[in-house]
């Protein structure tokens, strides 16, 4: 091996020693979380962790999408959190809730969906809450001694109707609530923005602490029934029963253009009369439509031409001439007053000077 290639060796070397220094050197080894695309069931049931979680914890728990008695039989002690739209609960469903709670029950509410469906039957099974919502604010939540052990709870603030029903509370008097746990005869209704029990909220330790802290009057009593969602009436049954001004609309538009583009049923105008007109009669219909289009300027162009074209036929000096010189050489040939041919020749300013140009032209025209 010569001296050049000891060198390159050398080098390549010291720069493959320079990296593997500066890597291992700048290295950190870290653990690092990645979360993947929710799939299966946790696609759509946003209440699948809390679902797994109340499974570990030992606790009967089901995900349902409805309040029939067959799926959901609710007995003293159970708790349900109801996630779906309040507006779906018909009398009989909320009056079987109010019923339950009443008895026993534990019912989580979202204050969202409360405040915005505030009318709902199952919202006049529990007047529990003043009718004016506050405004969004935060609150900051300690499940234990580090800060790693806290989180904001946000939401919009809230105040009970009667605050000798409230059991537990996150926030005061003065500013609101942003979760009220509140007595309902032998029973119990929570009330907070229900995101905190949502998948990708429960990743954290503080967040499962407090659903814990939540869910408490349920454990041990009874069962947990999960209603991420609520089977509302089919979409033939909404449209006839609130759609009906816009199917009302669509059919008098229907009618309407039925009837515009429909067979008539008999004629509109009279039938024109069998005769013929005389072959006068549609030269002058002609005549009438073309100077109505545009004031006779069309036929008197058309007169002046076939004029022209008839004196230069039969007196070639016109031939030559334009204008003024033309103007004299036909009152001179044809007898007539210079102006007078003049004017013909000139678009008419209205009906009348249209029919004396023209009349003028016919005589030009008829002589030879």
């Amino acid at each position: 091996m010569n001296r050049a290639s000891v060198t390159i060796l050398l080098i390549v070397l010291g720069v493959l020693g320079l990296g593997a220094l500066g890597f291992f050197t700048n290295y950190e080894r870290r653990l690092v979380d990645s979360y993947d695309r929710p799939s299966g069931e946790a696609r759509y049931n946003r209440f699948f962790a809390l679902q797994r979680t109340l499974e570990q914890l030992h606790a009967p728990v089901k995900s349902v999408t409805t309040l029939d008695p067959g799926e959901v039989p609710l007995k003293t002690g159970d708790t349900v959190v109801l996630g779906g739209d309040l507006s779906n609960i018909d009398n009989i469903d909320a009056q079987r809730l109010g019923d339950w709670v009443r008895e026993g029950g534990n019912l989580v509410l979202d204050q969202t969906l409360a405040d915005a469906n505030s009318h709902t039957p199952l919202m006049q099974q529990f007047k529990l809450l003043q009718s004016k919502i506050g405004a969004y604010g935060c609150n900051r939540i300690a499940t234990g001694p580090g800060k790693e052990d806290r989180f904001d709870l946000c939401g919009r603030r809230m105040q009970p109707a009667a605050h000798a029903t409230v059991e537990a509370s996150v926030g005061d008097s003065k500013d609101g609530y942003l979760m009220l746990r509140m007595k309902a005869g032998q029973g119990t209704v929570n009330f907070l923005n229900m995101y905190v029990l949502v998948n990708s909220e429960l990743r954290g330790v503080p967040q499962q602490r407090f659903v814990r802290r939540l869910l408490e009057p349920g454990f041990g009593e009874g069962k947990f029934y999960l209603v991420y969602e609520l089977d509302g009436p089919s979409f033939w049954v909404k449209l006839i029963t609130q759609g009906w001004p816009a199917l009302l609309a669509l059919t008098l538009l229907l009618l309407a253009w039925a009837f515009a583009h429909g067979e008539r049923l008999g004629p509109v105008i009279p039938l024109p009369p069998l005769r013929r007109r005389a072959l006068l009669e549609h030269v002058q219909a002609v005549g009438e439509f073309l100077f109505r289009r545009d004031n006779g300027y069309t036929l008197h162009g058309m007169a002046c031409r076939s004029v022209l074209a008839h004196v230069r036929r039969v007196d070639p000096l016109c031939a030559a001439l334009n204008d003024d010189a033309l103007h004299r050489r036909l009152a001179e040939r044809y007898r007539l007053d210079p102006a007078q041919v003049a004017r013909a020749f000139q678009p008419p300013a209205n009906a009348p000077a249209f029919r004396d140009s023209l009349a003028i032209l016919a005589r030009l025209r008829s002589r030879p």
